[in-house]
């Protein structure tokens, strides 16, 4: 099987007690069917304490029981008893793989480090804005695309490449970068929905050319000048967000402070303004931190619409979450008055954590996101082409 990671991939190791988080608070961990029978056979004072922590769940699956918020066997330290008492091989999946994630593509398999771990978060962020990836092999058998299918698979990963290549255009602000490549999904999309496959890389030629996204560039300007309607519709923005399930009941990202802040009088459209304006021209020199932001979520997600052709939710799904990192990072520099890289892997490990690891946040952003007017490609667009 051939293996894809991001260059940084190698770069990583875990903390452990010296991280600022810990892994094993606020989630209900699943413990794998082979893992549950391995502690069921435990013997000993220990294989009685796991099964004394285990529970079923609504979904019926086997989850250890929090105290507060924390692991049962998280103990003072932030280090695992079951790790230290019966070696990593008594681990559960979940925890032994975290924070890295894998998808497979037939012979293929892309595997990465989540944005919610605050290490890999800062190793996402401090990688050179050119994301690369490596590609190595091993004796792993593979699963099996059928013959009819690869060349379709392929095209897909040559529509994320040239995302990531659109993305790549030096000259150009990144909210319209990003408004060029909803565009281009926007199409791929169109093309998906009637069923014209072969027309897909019509569409990605169609991008290659200077002339087209010159002229492209041209018909967004038309866009600028509506940072009233961006206003509103980012207030809807923050009503979808915190209305999700979240960690905890405390709004551990401050959505429900931001919307008291800027959509509380007259006055909150031009304070929203101004310090987003002041924002940009202080974070200037540092934006690439929310294209990377980006680059992580389109790699994660984006290949996922092979399985069910909804690349419009994939996308959405990375562009929308670069948004709301972006707009939680303008309200955290107004209240300390600087935003360092440390405060943007902070933010961006939180909102990973909060959003993206309740897997069924994702399925409901994707669902939102295709079903209500306000997340149009052309709403978006607007976003982001007046002071993203």
């Amino acid at each position: 099987m051939k293996i894809r990671v991001p260059s940084y991939f190698k770069e990583f190791s875990c903390i452990a007690s010296e991280c600022e988080d810990t892994c094993c608070a606020g989630w209900d961990v699943v413990i794998d069917a082979e893992t549950y029978q391995r502690y069921q056979d435990m013997e000993g004072a220990f294989g009685e304490k796991i099964r004394s922590k285990m529970a079923v769940d609504d979904d019926g699956d086997h989850i250890f029981i929090l105290e507060g918020i924390r692991c049962p066997f998280l103990n003072t330290g932030d280090l695992c008893d079951i790790y230290k008492e019966k070696g990593e091989q008594y681990l559960c999946h979940t925890c032994q793989q975290y924070p890295r994630y894998m998808e497979e593509f037939g012979d293929l398999r892309e595997v990465g480090i989540s944005l919610s771990c605050p290490e890999a978060a800062r190793l996402i962020l401090g990688h050179d804005s050119k994301l690369s990836y490596e590609l190595s092999e091993d004796d792993q058998t593979s699963s099996k695309i059928p013959e009819d299918e690869k060349d379709l698979l392929e095209v897909f990963f040559q529509c994320r490449t040239t995302i990531m290549d659109l993305l790549d255009m030096p000259d150009w602000s990144l909210g319209l970068r990003m408004s060029v490549v909803l565009k281009f999904v926007e199409e791929l999309q169109d093309k998906l929905d009637f069923d014209e496959m072969d027309a897909l890389q019509q569409v990605r030629e169609t991008y290659s050319q200077s002339s087209y996204l010159m002229a492209l560039v041209q018909e967004f300007k038309a866009y600028k000048g509506h940072e009233v309607s961006k206003y509103n519709d980012v207030y809807e923005y923050f009503k979808t967000y915190r209305d999700l399930e979240h960690i905890n009941e405390n709004d551990p990202l401050g959505l429900c402070k931001v919307l008291v802040t800027y959509w509380n009088g007259d006055e909150g459209q031009t304070l929203y303004m101004n310090q987003h304006k002041a924002f940009n021209d202080y974070y200037k020199d540092q934006m690439a931190d929310f294209e990377k932001i980006l680059g992580y979520f389109i790699y994660r997600y984006f290949m996922k619409s092979f399985y069910d052709f909804d690349m419009s939710s994939k996308i959405k799904v990375a562009v929308m979450s670069t948004i709301m990192i972006k707009e939680l990072a303008v309200v955290k520099w107004v209240e300390n008055g600087a935003f360092y890289q440390a405060d943007m892997v902070e933010l961006s490990h939180s909102y990973s954590k909060d959003i993206e690891h309740l897997e069924a946040n994702i399925d409901t952003l994707e669902n939102i996101f295709e079903s209500m007017d306000l997340y149009s490609f052309d709403r978006l667009i607007s976003t982001l082409m007046n002071e993203f």
